[in-house]
């Protein structure tokens, strides 16, 4: 549907029958780009802990003509099928004609017919098959040199995809490590938004470095929870470049 808006532009939108029941036909833009940014956040949401930005990839980048390349392999392919073709045809050709003159050296009649008609049509397709040389020759002179083409740059799309598949095997296996010195089961969705997911603070000094996290406004069920996860931390004996590895809890202000 189109309205005109007082401001004289155009306003192009379109609405389901509900949505022209509940809403004025100026208040549909509105209400999509509300929509979109829901969704927007929601497809961020899950792949936020990869970092993956999905407006990745939509940069585009100068390189070779792929598709030109691979042009002149293609037309040399068919070029040497076309003069396998024309030979064949040819020495057919041949073969017919000398059918011919020996059927007039010896006055056939019928015979001499089928051999003049199987000719007509052997040299048919001998005009065919020298067309179709010529146009695949023409059309290999004429290919001059490969260009650039302008592709979507998946690089970086490719290395954070790349990145966000490595930490979900990292998280994975750090999971399994984990459950191991657990009498509870806890789930990655847990350990994600009790662990990773919290503010806290980190110190580092010649020995060891510590961790703490924020626990306000947990749950005591959640507190509970973290605490086990913070104790099988504490014996998987992590380290960082030599260093033990210690994880505190600790409510902070805000």
């Amino acid at each position: 549907m189109i309205v005109d808006p007082p401001e004289d532009k155009l306003l192009v939108s379109w609405g389901t029958p509900q949505l022209q029941d509940a809403l004025e036909a100026r208040e549909w833009p509105r209400v999509y780009r509300e929509r979109n940014a829901i969704q927007e956040l929601s497809f961020k949401g899950m792949i936020d802990h990869g970092g993956l930005d999905i407006n990745d990839g939509r940069k585009t980048i100068l390189g070779p003509d792929r598709h030109h390349q691979r042009k002149p392999a293609q037309l040399a392919q068919s070029l040497e099928t076309a003069h396998e073709r024309v030979d064949k045809k040819a020495e057919a050709v041949t073969a017919q004609q000398a059918k011919v003159a020996e059927s007039e050296a010896k006055g056939h009649g019928r015979r001499l017919e089928q051999r003049q008609g199987t000719l007509v049509t052997l040299e048919h397709e001998l005009k065919d098959a020298q067309g179709k040389q010529a146009k695949l020759s023409e059309q290999a002179a004429t290919l001059g040199p490969a260009g650039q083409r302008a592709d979507r740059d998946f690089r970086k799309q490719t290395i954070m995809t790349i990145r966000t598949l490595l930490l979900e095997n990292m998280l994975r296996a750090l999971l399994a490590a984990l459950l191991a010195t657990l009498s509870i089961q806890v789930s990655l969705e847990q350990v994600l938004s009790l662990l990773f997911e919290r503010h806290g603070a980190h110190m580092e000094t010649p020995s060891q470095v510590v961790y703490w996290v924020n626990t306000a406004g947990l749950s005591q069920s959640n507190r509970r929870l973290l605490g086990k996860i913070v104790e099988g931390l504490g014996t998987m004996d992590l380290q960082d470049q030599g260093k033990p590895i210690h994880v505190r809890l600790k409510d902070m202000p805000p």
